[in-house]
């Protein structure tokens, strides 16, 4: 097989939109799913190609989570790797990720769930990031040396083996502030040029320590070559040293995220049978709400060849002439404009959103216009009325409603915060 260079070409972050002090963390209809989804999408749409072959899912994601983000990301032919959490097991699937032979494009999913109130040591907020791992120019990891570290350990400066570059090679350090100052001590004498990513300030309501998948981000752009770094990840438990290879700068993007909701507690987890609940009255089988996911999740519609209307959602006819000579094609994930709003107060909501408005009180729903014209009703995502007519906005993959021991997901309302003309 001819080997074809692999790099990370493009990166995308999502994060939570509850606020617990300056901790992002997951609010009641996000998840590990929905995080890991919505950083995917958040990555630029890929020019015409290969299909993704790959996804490595870094986590603790569920059982359920490989059919789930095959379906939600329309790649159902892709495998399915599954890696433990952890820095240093990120960063050791983007070392194999960028090291394979080509066989198509690939992604890397890392999603860290909040250990807000957890007893875990020091909290910390929940985030994902997505890597998309292509031919071409963009970073590739050379080398992942990772190792455990006891209380005591940590406590010491991280150990740095010598830059082995002409110069100094630009090191980027995250973790504790005391580590990181003593390991940028170290790093000047063995060939490093430290650039320190600091810890946001208390109170500023941003994540308290800058996420270990965005150090990607500052790697040096190539200019007329590859350009060494390395990076040090000094977490509570562990160490991790990489080197890596700059052939061109990484594309980020961010996922939107709607109007900030503070949470009083940590966000709760499902205990065995909290979700066996059932709608009175708006019961939805399986089968069902299966065979409606392309257009649930994925938005698409479908374009009728004879008289070129958009049907939305998919049905195998033409809701305008009957045809079924039909094309499917995906609706936008953005632009959206709301025609009409409605606010539901506790009490007035289907029994199957007992749990959101217990959770969080009165929510919106809408219904918005597609840029390409169909019309769609959506959940608001975020406190009531913070979609009124006219706002613009970007249907996201949320959590709706427990039903026969699992949850339910489609697409909600993330306000834009722009009106349309």
């Amino acid at each position: 097989m001819t080997r074809v260079p692999l790099s990370i070409s493009h990166g995308a972050v999502a994060r939570p939109s509850a606020r617990l002090g300056p901790l992002a963390v997951e609010a009641p209809d996000e998840d590990i799913l929905t995080l890991a989804v919505a950083a995917a999408e958040a990555l630029p749409a890929p020019a015409d190609g290969p299909p993704v072959v790959r996804i490595d899912l870094v986590g603790e994601f569920p059982a359920e989570a490989e059919w789930q983000m095959l379906e939600a990301l329309g790649a159902r032919d892709a495998a399915i790797h599954r890696v433990p959490a952890g820095p240093g097991q990120l960063f050791e699937t983007l070392l194999r990720s960028t090291d394979r032979a080509s066989s198509g494009p690939a992604l890397v999913l890392a999603v860290d769930q909040s250990s807000a109130g957890s007893g875990r040591g020091s909290d910390h907020g929940a985030l994902a990031v997505a890597f998309r791992i292509s031919e071409g120019p963009g970073i590739v990891v050379e080398s992942v040396r990772s190792h455990a570290t006891s209380p005591a350990e940590a406590k010491r400066p991280l150990r740095l083996p010598p830059s082995g570059s002409r110069g100094a090679m630009p090191l980027l350090l995250l973790g504790d502030e005391t580590r990181v100052g003593a390991a940028a001590g170290a790093a000047a004498g063995l060939g490093y040029a430290p650039a320190i990513v600091p810890r946001a300030p208390p109170g500023t309501g941003a994540a308290p320590t800058a996420p270990y998948g965005l150090a990607l981000r500052a790697a040096p752009p190539a200019e007329g070559g590859a350009v060494e770094f390395a990076l040090a990840v000094l977490a509570d438990d562990r160490d991790v040293f990489v080197r890596a290879r700059a052939t061109g700068p990484i594309r980020w993007t961010e996922a939107p995220i709607p109007t900030p909701m503070n949470v009083a507690a940590p966000p709760a987890r499902e205990e065995a049978g909290e979700l066996d609940a059932r709608a009175e009255g708006a019961y939805v089988p399986r089968a069902r709400y299966l065979e409606n996911l392309p257009s649930r999740w994925r938005l698409l519609a479908e374009k009728c060849s004879p008289c070129d209307r958009l049907t939305f959602p998919v049905r195998g006819a033409c809701a305008s002439c009957g045809s079924s000579e039909l094309t499917t094609v995906p609706l936008a994930r953005s632009g959206w404009v709301v025609e009409a709003s409605t606010t539901v107060h506790p009490g007035a909501q289907p029994t199957e959103f007992d749990r959101t408005v217990a959770a969080g009180g009165a929510y919106s729903v809408v219904v918005a216009r597609a840029p390409e014209g169909p019309k769609a009703t959506f959940q608001v995502a975020g406190p009531a009325g913070t979609a009124p007519v006219g706002t613009r906005v970007s249907p996201v993959l949320r959590r709706l409603y427990p039903m026969e021991g699992e949850w339910r997901y489609g697409r909600k309302a993330v306000p834009a915060g722009a009106r349309s003309p």
